[in-house]
């Protein structure tokens, strides 16, 4: 699987609130997480997220860049509960991950956390005829460097989708196109250095993403969506998230 990540921060917070920053400050990430998935058997997969970032950051003191391998992550996901029915499947899967601290912490911006970091979650997803339902929820224990300790995180994310054609399948596989709706939240606890709480870190924010995919055949799958914040709670003054894009391909090799 294939995708580009583009997230944009460009207007500076406090306490919840837009100001205005006199450094006009911007950051712009590009992420391409390169992910390869392993099934071990019918219930349990393994895999591996190799991303590569661009990071450009810009104030009217001048702009500096990076590129190159952030920090890679391994995942492990198991099916926990399969019910089927008529034209219907149910199906609950749990998952685990661990971040590893390959990234260079030292460039300017940075392109890594420095940090172990470890996530469990759950994702349950309904299935039926045209339409879908699901639903995510994980928690990351993130670690520290250097005295400096990154707040840990909620994810919790709802979705809805659509198949909008075909109506009925004559044969199937068949060109498919889905439509999609999601509510995506994180909630991400102050940052603690040395032992003193960084007030100018964590936060809530929820985002609303509607998307669209398009399946030509059973070993291609093509996706993008737009994220759009509607709820913004930073915690001190920080950057905001404005906007975030993804372009996505998934390709079947097997």
């Amino acid at each position: 699987m294939l995708r580009a990540v583009v997230v944009s921060k460009s207007q500076l917070y406090r306490d919840g609130s837009e100001i205005s920053d006199p450094l006009n400050r911007s950051v712009v990430a590009t992420i391409v997480p390169m992910v390869i998935p392993y099934n071990i058997s019918n219930d349990l997969l393994v895999g591996v997220v190799a991303p590569l970032l661009n990071v450009n950051s810009k104030s009217v003191a001048g702009s500096v860049s990076s590129t190159g391998l952030s920090d890679i992550a391994l995942f492990a996901k198991h099916l926990l509960v399969q019910v089927d029915g008529l034209q219907e499947t149910f199906r609950v899967i749990g998952k685990a991950s661990i971040k590893l601290p390959t990234g260079n912490k030292s460039g300017t911006p940075p392109l890594g956390t420095g940090s172990w970091d470890f996530s469990v979650g759950s994702t349950a997803a309904w299935i039926g005829n045209r339409l879908g339902v699901y639903g995510d929820v994980s928690y990351a224990f993130n670690g520290s460097l250097e005295g400096y300790s990154y707040g840990n995180v909620l994810s919790y994310n709802a979705a809805i989708a659509f198949r909008l054609s075909p109506a009925v399948y004559e044969t199937y596989p068949a060109v498919q196109w889905n439509l999609y709706l999601e509510v995506l939240g994180k909630y991400a606890a102050r940052d603690v250095s040395n032992g003193v709480t960084n007030e100018h870190s964590g936060g809530n924010m929820v985002l609303l993403a509607p998307g669209i995919q398009f399946i030509p055949s059973r070993y291609f799958l093509f996706e993008t969506s737009l994220q759009i914040p509607i709820y913004k709670k930073l915690n001190g003054t920080q950057l905001g998230t404005s906007l975030i894009a993804l372009l996505g391909v998934r390709v079947l090799f097997f």
